[in-house]
């Protein structure tokens, strides 16, 4: 392998480019505190209603995206986190609809992933 990088030196810088180029991406990814996956995204307080009987409360992204990854099988978006205010059944969703369906359909994909 020596022998090939020394007679093309090219092949060596285009790699080493590509590395550097990916870990910066990747750097710059992880500290978007837009990224799902991202400690100011999972920290933050979210609004859960029953959707049985109205009520709200509220907790950290983390823990409720947890109680979603837990539970057996895929999501169903007309379903979601057991409810206190509904003797556990899972009625609990996020009260912004379009977070609880973006948030869904990513559990759900990484569901499939560990599936497969």
């Amino acid at each position: 392998m020596r022998d090939f990088f020394q007679k093309r030196p090219w092949v060596a810088w285009v790699i080493a480019g590509i590395s550097i180029a990916f870990a910066g991406v990747m750097y710059l990814r992880g500290t978007s505190s837009n990224a799902p996956d991202s400690i100011e995204h999972r920290s933050e307080i979210v609004t859960i209603r029953c959707t049985e009987t109205g009520k709200e409360w509220q907790m950290n992204r983390g823990q409720f995206e947890r109680l979603l990854m837990t539970q057996d099988g895929l999501i169903d978006p007309n379903k979601g986190i057991p409810s206190k205010f509904a003797d556990g059944r899972p009625t609990g969703v996020l009260v912004d609809k379009k977070d609880w369906e973006e948030t869904v359909k990513r559990i759900n994909a990484m569901k499939k992933a560990y599936q497969n």
